[in-house]
């Protein structure tokens, strides 16, 4: 079908707010987490390099192979999106237990396989879903969700600690662990939602 306008694609919305959700939540690794690491656990800049490496280091290692399985056993990309959302919302939700220092790396290992399980499918979903020649436009919103959840995230994330966090810091830092675990899980809800309409536009 022709869409004369991308803004009339009510899936592809839904689908666009399932990944500024799960952007805004990823972008957190940048920001607020290794100032975390550091105010509540004392680490330093070197620990949470480690930390960061090993993310890089799992994708690297990783992301080819899982994209490859997918697509070898044919398996349906929203749902591997839909369990990476859960994932980070898990990876996020998690760092509420903060008396033990290792729980940073299993919060990291959730948020990686979140990620892997999340971006290189939801950008194959963007594609599929554009009718033929507004594959640009799809795509350049598709981008744009991310530039959005990159500025949202930094902002948000840092606004929401130092408010809720006035009287003891790691408050605020909890706060912002439920804010973004359940923008995650929000996510997650949001691909069961575009999974049933599709469904239903299936049989029309």
């Amino acid at each position: 079908s022709n869409i004369d306008s991308i803004w009339k694609d009510k899936l592809f919305l839904i689908f666009l707010f399932s990944s500024f959700a799960t952007a805004v939540v990823f972008f957190q690794l940048f920001t607020t987490l290794p100032l975390y690491h550091k105010e509540w656990y004392g680490l330093t800049e070197v620990h949470t390099g480690l930390l960061m490496s090993m993310n890089g280091l799992l994708i690297f290692a990783l992301e080819m192979p899982i994209v490859g399985f997918v697509e070898r056993k044919s398996l349906p990309k929203l749902k591997i999106i839909f369990w990476g959302s859960v994932f980070m919302a898990i990876g996020f939700f998690i760092l509420l237990i903060d008396t033990w220092v290792g729980m940073l790396v299993i919060s990291m290992l959730f948020i990686t396989f979140g990620e892997m399980f999340c971006f290189p499918f939801s950008n194959a979903f963007a594609m599929s879903r554009a009718p033929r020649g507004f594959e640009g436009r799809y795509m350049a919103l598709y981008t744009m969700t991310f530039s959005l959840a990159h500025m949202v995230s930094s902002k948000s994330g840092m606004e929401t600690i130092s408010w809720f966090g006035a009287q003891s810091r790691i408050e605020g830092y909890n706060t912002n662990w439920i804010i973004m675990g359940s923008l995650g899980a929000a996510a997650a809800a949001s691909i069961i939602v575009l999974q049933w309409r599709l469904k239903k536009e299936s049989l029309k």
